[in-house]
């Protein structure tokens, strides 16, 4: 199938909930070639939503390896753990335990609920991951989209891990592809993930970002006509004044369904895998 038709395929399916069909498309050939092992639906917590995938990687390393929380996007509507097979196993294949899990969605829960979620999840990780062979104390966070934003904001507003005995630096790093970190929502579907309007300064990283957070690197697509670069822009400005480490990427020509697609097999040399992997490993113990 050629790229753009397959752009197109993915691109439709994430913007309008219907995953299963481009996604499908993906999971199935990566598949093929994969051999980790696959853990599913450990709960995180006691509501239906709250459960997790563990997806181990086949080496038999005798040291604890070293861990990645990854947060799907899907515009707080859509998306599921099963669909980011394919995101896992790329970076299984690097040597990562990787945990995808699922979050609460709109129209059933509203913002905070599903950053709630995410820390929810974060302190399970922390807690219970070394009896899969994980390195309680090399686990890193990443995410697309949505799942950037929710990522982004639970290791920059540290209340949300605070709850669980936790605090930001406590995870080794983060990698951010096309988030929107920092817009104010204006459509109606996304005013009412995050309305009342007060809300809106406490879903924006930028005003929580203050020095305490871990290493970032944040990607983006400059052919993205979904999310803006500004969103990126305004927190490597914060970063920076912060003094916290961080890595800003920038990728000619890739859209922000490519980003995503940049993890499988066939478009990894368009973007990021490996850069997310060499700036995770700097930040390894």
């Amino acid at each position: 199938m050629k790229l753009v038709s397959l752009l197109a395929i993915v691109g439709s399916a994430l913007l309008t909930g219907c995953a299963s069909t481009g996604l499908l498309l993906l999971n199935t050939s990566v598949k093929v070639s994969s051999d980790h092992e696959v853990i599913e639906d450990i709960a995180y917590g006691d509501d239906d939503w709250q459960r997790l995938d563990l997806h181990i990687p086949a080496q038999n390393l005798k040291q604890a390896q070293p861990v990645l929380i990854f947060f799907y996007g899907g515009g707080w509507y859509y998306g599921n753990k099963k669909q980011y097979y394919f995101a896992a196993d790329a970076f299984a294949k690097l040597g990562y335990l990787v945990v995808i899990p699922d979050y609460v969605k709109a129209p059933l829960g509203k913002f905070p609920a599903f950053i709630e979620d995410g820390a929810r999840a974060a302190a399970w990780v922390k807690a219970n991951i070394a009896e899969y062979g994980g390195d309680p104390d090399s686990i890193f966070m990443a995410g697309h989209s949505a799942g950037a934003h929710l990522g982004g904001l639970l290791l920059s507003n540290g209340e949300y891990l605070q709850q669980y005995g936790l605090a930001p630096n406590d995870f080794r790093g983060f990698a951010g592809m096309a988030g929107p970190y920092n817009f104010t929502p204006t459509e109606k579907r996304y005013v009412k993930v995050f309305e009342p309007e007060e809300n809106f300064p406490k879903m924006q990283i930028r005003n929580y970002v203050d020095g305490d957070e871990p290493p970032m690197i944040l990607l983006h697509g400059m052919a993205d006509s979904t999310v803006g670069v500004m969103n990126k822009d305004t927190t490597i400005e914060k970063l920076a004044a912060a003094g916290v480490p961080h890595h800003d990427v920038e990728y000619p020509d890739v859209s922000h369904t490519g980003i995503l697609l940049s993890l499988t097999p066939r478009f990894q040399h368009r973007a990021p895998t490996q850069d997310i992997h060499a700036f995770f490993t700097a930040q390894m113990p």
